[in-house]
Parts: structure tokens; sequence; C-alpha cells
């Protein structure tokens, strides 16, 4: 991890496709599969100590936008996501 000191910033996917509790709706299962890997990074010292983390440049995209729509509408889906993260809101 040490040599993603030098990235401009870093996407990861969140991949969490265990049971999800009924009645959550959308969101819910977006923060479903967040929930853990943001944790994750948060708590790591090594995550935390880069110069990426610290300026706040660390996105969290959930997998099922690329992996549960493939093709045209998954990537249009998945690209207006990073895009909503990247541009900060007028």
């Amino acid at each position: 991890m040490p040599q993603l000191n030098d990235t401009d910033l870093i996407i990861l996917f969140g991949t969490n496709f265990t049971e999800l509790e009924p009645g959550g709706g959308a969101n819910s299962f977006e923060d479903h599969q967040l929930s853990g890997l943001k944790q994750a990074w948060e708590e790591n010292a090594i995550a935390q100590s880069l110069d990426v983390s610290k300026a706040g440049r660390v996105y969290f995209i959930p997998a099922y936008l690329c992996r549960g729509l493939p093709g045209p509408i998954g990537t249009e889906l998945y690209l207006d996501e990073l895009r909503e993260q990247l541009l900060p809101a007028n």
C-alpha cells in the first residue's frame, strides 16, 4: 500500500452481497455494500497515512452498478456515481 502514496485518487468497489435486512430500499443496499469497506479503510492505519486519504480523495462505489448491470447502462450509472462524488455540488 505505500506505493499508493503517489496516486491522485483511489476508487474502491464495495461488493457485500450478503443478505440485506428487508425493507431497506435502494439506499440501504448501497450502504450495505459500502459500509464494511469504508469501515475497514478508516480503521487501517496504513490507509489513513496515505496522502490521498488525508486529502479526502478516496471514493467508494457500490459494485452492483457495474457487475449487476453489465454493459452501457451499468457503465453510465457507474460514471454518474463517480461524477457525483468527484465534482462538487453547486
